[in-house]
């Protein structure tokens, strides 16, 4: 089609054929709203003459028709006055006789008090027939409440709601104001709809706050309707706008056991004092809290967005703008509704998702157009989100919940992830936006952590940029913490000791200009001072060669530097421990070679032959309080002497020495053995109280070959005759020596006979339990295994019997009596 050519003057005819447009669809707009309101009730007229004369819906319109017709009165109102019939009441005309004068009566009763509510009405002619019949207010309240309540279900927006309530014809006195708030969750009220109240008003009270002090918040917290005078003393804002009126209405808005908001309503001359009135009044209550309702949850499909400072405001309906808001997101994001069963929300309903949540359902085997939050999450979704979702439908409160597992065993989706879900409440419904964690969020922050644990901090200098770009660890480690991502270079500079940065400025350049690594460790200073670091980096380089960034690290070793002082100082010490042992050693070692008996010593005794060996522990490496002796006595008698002090080293062995020494003084003196241990073990608590001793002192006379012996401790010596039989020698074996003061020891005599052999021995187990049977049962038939006249395989076979291990000592002694 071509062009018509522009007309003479520029664009002024083209434009007033758009404003003669514009004109034209906003008369149709508002005959079409007109009509949609009037329609509800024409359908209940026909509804009414259905049932009543028995006819169908078309005859039941055309009887409307020739009604209007017949009486020259509008068609609406002839509906309304029919309709107005219907309500409750005993006396009701039947439809089916109503007359054409009695129409024009009612109708004219209904203008009238539209018209003049506070004159008295004029006396109605008696009707041709004489029948009962309402009083004409009644019957005027009830039509108009039909009409309204026709009119409120079919209004579209809060406004056309306010506007219904103030401009429709009544049998009271218009409102002079209409004020629809809805409830937030914090109690406060937010206002929808107004008719009458002027724009600054409007703004102003916008927002209500949950003040005691104002009649329209008393009314929704007590859930009450309120009538008020203009001089009532309970509410010092009255007089004020809104609430200024010689009658003023305010009434919680009530949808099923609900509470969706309140209204306010005031006259500017007082209402009729009638009970009769306000009943109706407020009985329109209920079919505009019907409405509010209805239009919150239709909000989203309704709703429309207005673009400030246009004159003609551009706008699109929400399921236009919803999915373009929704799926711009760069998360996973879904409207979900309610499933209520028995007052109980039982699931959540996909209503709209983007397509990355459709692909999250479709990963999880669901179907995206028949989702609901259970079917993508059974197990996560029924123990978390759906009670946290029904609570914020109740408290309105967000809801930010980080750190949720769904487990492919219970969740079904492919693999285990990690959720954050935010959540807002959006009308009667959950908006929800969450986050599948990836490998790489994860990884970070397992880098995170791995810093802050190794107290590492990393940073990335591109040399285009005048500061370098710092992980937060690194910001912490410098900064103690402080919210940035970038700290200036002189901070940086501040932070290093003055004497080390010299060294790190060449460094430093030698990194920029060179491209060489670099690794340095130096003080800190100001906010790191005390502090060591090391600092790590690396120079990225462009295709030509060029350093354009540096890479690195910085990681605080103040803590390994203390610890590596400490491991310093520890194997200095250890090193002079083991010297100290070793010197020890030596000295315990000389020690127990100069107490334990030559074998010329050995040799000179009378009657018998002695063998004797004491073993040190081979792995610890130290030296034991064990030793023998045996020493020829005047008279030709040999006194014979096993002991173990306990403890290891120096002091054990210097113990030892006193001890044999003792011995030896003693029995020159002639004393018996039981004597000798009741005096040692006094001089042993007065004198070594660290110490205890376990010993055993026999004293064996060739003339005679008794063998006198007292054990403090001590295992009893073995006898074996000179067939290899062995038994334990019987008698009583004392406390160790040192542990009681005062004690008294007893001693045994037995006589031997040529070619019987005696073994005093200690170690192994015989430490622990000096009567136990087992190996010392092995020992005593030690005999049946051996060569008694072997002493080495005596000792060998003393140590495997006894189980006696490699860090225990062992000392044995065999006489054989000649």
């Amino acid at each position: 089609m071509a062009d018509k050519p522009p007309a003479e003057g520029g664009s002024a005819e083209p434009a007033e054929a758009l404003a003669a447009l514009v004109a034209k669809l906003r008369a149709e707009l508002t005959g079409v709203r007109t009509a949609m309101r009037n329609r509800a009730v024409i359908e209940q007229a026909k509804g009414v003459l259905v049932e009543r004369l028995g006819i169908t819906p078309d005859q039941g319109f055309d009887q409307l028709v020739r009604l209007s017709q017949r009486t020259n009165i509008k068609l609406i109102e002839v509906a309304a006055a029919i309709v107005g019939t219907t309500s409750p009441d005993p006396n009701a005309p039947d439809v089916v006789n109503l007359i054409d004068d009695e129409l024009r009566q009612h109708v004219a009763r209904r203008r009238e008090q539209a018209a003049a509510a506070k004159r008295p009405a004029a006396p109605t002619p008696a009707p041709a027939r004489r029948r009962a019949s309402r009083s004409p207010e009644v019957e005027a309240l009830q039509s108009q409440h039909q009409l309204l309540g026709a009119r409120i279900a079919a209004a579209r927006s809060y406004d056309e709601i306010s506007e219904v309530l103030g401009t429709a014809p009544t049998a009271w006195p218009a409102p002079a104001t209409v004020w629809l708030t809805l409830l937030d969750p914090d109690g406060a009220q937010r206002g929808v709809g107004a008719f009458g109240v002027p724009g600054e008003v409007r703004s102003r009270w916008s927002r209500i706050p949950p003040d005691p002090a104002l009649p329209l918040v008393v009314a929704v917290q007590d859930v009450e309707t309120i009538w008020l005078g203009a001089n009532d003393a309970r509410f010092p804002v009255m007089g004020q706008a809104p609430f200024s009126g010689a009658t003023v209405l305010t009434s919680p808005l009530i949808a099923g056991e609900r509470i969706v908001g309140g209204i306010l309503m005031t006259w500017d001359e007082a209402l009729p004092d009638s009970e009769e009135l306000r009943r109706y009044v407020t009985a329109l209550l209920e079919p505009v809290a019907r409405q509010v309702d209805g239009l919150i949850g239709d909000e989203i499909a309704s709703a429309w967005f207005h673009v400030e400072g246009e004159e003609t405001a551009l706008a699109a309906p929400a399921q236009v703008w919803l999915p373009t808001v929704v799926d711009a997101l760069h998360d996973p994001a879904a409207l979900l509704s309610p499933v209520v069963e028995d007052g109980q929300v039982v699931d959540f309903r996909v209503e709209y998702a983007n397509v990355l949540a459709r692909q999250i359902f479709s990963g999880a085997r669901v179907d995206p157009d028949e989702a609901t939050l259970l079917a993508a999450y059974p197990a996560l979704g029924s123990a978390t989100l759906l009670p946290e979702f029904a609570r914020l439908l109740q408290d309105g409160q967000p809801r930010r919940l980080d750190g949720l597992r769904a487990d492919p065993r219970t969740d079904g989706v492919p693999g285990p992830q990690t959720l954050a879900v935010h959540a807002v409440r959006l009308w009667d419904r959950v908006f929800a936006v969450w986050r599948v964690a990836t490998e790489a969020d994860l990884l970070y922050d397992q880098l995170l952590q791995a810093e802050r644990i190794a107290g590492v901090g990393s940073f990335c200098w591109e040399l285009r940029d005048p500061e370098p770009r710092c992980s937060p660890e690194l910001i912490r480690l410098i900064h103690g913490g402080r919210d940035a991502t970038r700290v200036p270079v002189d901070e940086l500079t501040s932070s290093v000791h003055p004497d080390d940065l010299l060294a790190v400025q060449d460094a430093v350049r030698r990194t920029l200009v060179e491209g060489k690594h670099l690794l340095a460790e130096v003080r800190g200073a100001g906010r790191v001072n005390g502090r060591r670091l090391r600092l790590t980096a690396e120079p990225i380089f462009d295709e030509t060669g060029n350093v354009t960034a540096v890479r690195g690290t910085v990681q605080d070793v103040t803590e390994e530097r203390a610890i590596e002082a400490r491991l310093r100082r520890a194997e200095e010490a250890l090193a002079a421990q083991r010297h100290r042992l070793a010197d020890e050693r030596r000295a315990a070692e000389a020690l127990q070679k100069a107490l334990l008996p030559t074998d010329p010593e050995l040799g000179h005794t009378e009657g018998v032959e002695i063998c004797g060996r004491c073993r040190s522990p081979e792995r610890v490496g130290t030296v034991d309080g064990d030793w023998y002796d045996a020493a020829s006595l005047p008279g030709g008698a040999t006194v014979l002497v096993l002991g173990d002090v306990d403890d290891r080293g120096l002091s054990s062995m210097t113990t030892a020495a006193r001890l044999r020494y003792a011995v030896r003084a003693y029995a020159m003196l002639d004393m018996p053995p039981a004597d000798i241990l009741t005096a040692v073990n006094g001089m042993l608590c007065a004198m070594e109280v660290e110490h205890t001793a376990c010993l055993v002192v026999a004293r064996f006379s060739p003339a005679t070959r008794e063998l006198r012996w007292a054990a403090a401790g001590q295992v009893a010596p073995i006898r074996y005759a000179a067939g290899g039989q062995g038994s334990v020698l019987s008698g009583p074996l004392g406390l160790p020596l040192g542990e009681v003061d005062e004690m008294r020891y007893t001693e045994t005599t037995v006589t031997l006979e040529p070619g019987d052999r005696v073994l005093l021995y200690t170690g192994g187990k015989a430490r622990v339990d000096r009567r136990r049977g087992g190996g010392l049962d092995l020992v005593r038939r030690a005999g049946e295994h051996i060569d008694l006249g072997d002493f080495d395989a005596v000792v060998q076979h003393l140590v495997g019997a006894l189980n006696v291990a490699d860090d225990e000592d062992v000392c044995a002694m065999l006489v054989h009596v000649r």
